[in-house]
């Protein structure tokens, strides 16, 4: 038979053999926290157990959180145009400068008198005493009291949208006799400047058909800023010896000095 003390020695053991496992476990978590890692759950602390420190997942969520920061920085930091920073294209951009207003028309010298036809968009002088003649749908013809001279503004498109287009059509236009009653046509074209820009001067000395008496006819021509071309011309008649010839330059130069393209009223 066995004593009452041979019963508590395997007890004894497995006691001791606990109270020594509960030691090593203490050693084995004091060295671990004394490191900086949790023991519970195996994971390192801070680390989060979705994806592991080297995983693709982590790595790309690290550089795109690194692109996006980079970009807001830029964005925030880099003046733009307007000089501030961070302000748009738009608030940069200055406002599309406005066309020059037209300058004013020069004075109207004594004895002329100033004329606007809307319909031609046009605005130019006359002497005074001078009668218009019936309006027509493309020009404004206007007669000397005497009837010497005769004064006529046109804008058209016929014969093209250059003064040297217009020039060729009209010059044609004028050698059909049929259609202009003019005969014994001969043309000088010069070139000058009008209204600012390149232009086209004709002087034509001819004489109506049937009659003898020679005529002088001298126009220029300037193109308008909607395809149009305005002509100014000047009819005389200009007979041997005759003083209205050079009335007539004196008219002409005058009559172009006030002739304003592209005008609505005076």
């Amino acid at each position: 038979m066995s004593g009452p003390g041979d019963a508590t020695a395997p007890d004894r053991r497995i006691g001791e053999l606990a109270a020594l496992v509960s030691a090593i476990t203490a050693v084995v978590g004091l060295v671990l926290a004394l490191f900086g890692v949790a023991f519970v759950g195996g994971s390192p602390v801070n680390r989060s157990v979705a994806a592991p420190a080297d995983s693709t997942a982590t790595a790309t969520a690290t550089a795109t959180a690194t692109a996006t920061a980079t970009a807001t920085w830029s964005t925030s930091a880099v003046p733009t145009d307007s000089g501030s920073p961070g302000a748009s294209d738009e608030a940069g951009t200055a406002p599309a400068a406005s066309a020059p207003p037209p300058p004013p028309p020069p004075d109207v010298p004594k004895g002329w008198r100033r004329v606007g036809e809307p319909t031609l968009t046009v605005v130019f002088a006359v002497p005074d005493g001078w009668v218009r003649k019936p309006a027509g749908a493309i020009q404004s013809t206007w007669r000397s009291p005497d009837g010497t001279h005769e004064m006529s503004v046109k804008r058209d498109t016929s014969y093209g949208a250059t003064p040297r287009e217009a020039s060729v059509g009209q010059l044609a236009w004028y050698r059909d006799t049929a259609a202009s009653s003019m005969a014994g046509l001969k043309a000088v074209t010069h070139t000058t400047r009008q209204n600012g820009k390149d232009a086209l001067w004709l002087e034509i000395d001819y004489h109506w058909a049937g009659q003898t008496e020679p005529r002088k006819r001298v126009e220029v021509f300037v193109a308008g800023s909607a395809g149009q071309v305005y002509q100014l011309l000047f009819d005389t008649a200009a007979g041997p010896g005759n003083p209205n010839l050079a009335t007539q330059r004196e008219l002409f130069a005058t009559a172009r000095a006030q002739l304003l393209i592209d005008r609505n009223a005076p």
